[in-house]
């Protein structure tokens, strides 16, 4: 193989489409249908800083939706999750919440959860070389440690999901 064969493959879009829906209510997916989307072509949903501001309901109704796209073609997820601690920081702004969203997702028919950190290898981004850097302790932390021994305060922590699925 050559070295070109060994890159990774960059996804393309032919377009985009802007389609007005609001994703708590029901109609949305017919609402993309209407306008060109086809559940049969493989998909790529980006999540990034919505699922927090959702209530639990509609996340959950959401991310049902998307799931069940996995039965009908190669589905994938991308997507910010935030812990218990981290969603209640503030008064009444975020609401959905999962603190292991590696389990919560193949319970809704996701293959291959993928989770990271803030900090973590494949999500450094180059911003933290700090030991003394907040995310760099969390991540030192055990998961089912919902306050830092330190200080006492919350553990709050933001996972970045990569999920996929496929039909069976």
């Amino acid at each position: 193989m050559g070295s070109a064969e060994h890159q990774k493959r960059a996804m393309v879009a032919k377009s985009v489409t802007r389609v007005g829906a609001d994703i708590k209510e029901d109609d949305w997916l017919e609402k993309l249908k209407t306008c060109g989307f086809a559940p049969k072509m493989s998909t790529v949903w980006v999540l990034e800083g919505i699922l927090y501001y959702l209530h639990h309901h509609n996340a959950m109704q959401v991310l049902q939706t998307i799931a069940a796209n996995c039965l009908l073609t190669h589905t994938v997820l991308l997507a910010d999750f935030m812990n218990e601690s981290s969603a209640s920081l503030s008064n009444s702004t975020y609401h959905f919440y999962s603190d292991w969203p590696e389990q919560l997702l193949p319970a809704l028919g996701f293959l291959n959860v993928k989770l990271s950190q803030i900090g973590d290898p494949d999500a450094h981004f180059g911003l933290l070389h700090d030991s003394q850097n907040l995310f760099n302790k969390l991540r030192s932390l055990p998961r089912s440690v919902q306050t830092n021994p330190e200080d006492g305060s919350p553990c709050c922590r933001l996972y970045l999901v990569e999920a996929s699925g496929f039909p069976k």
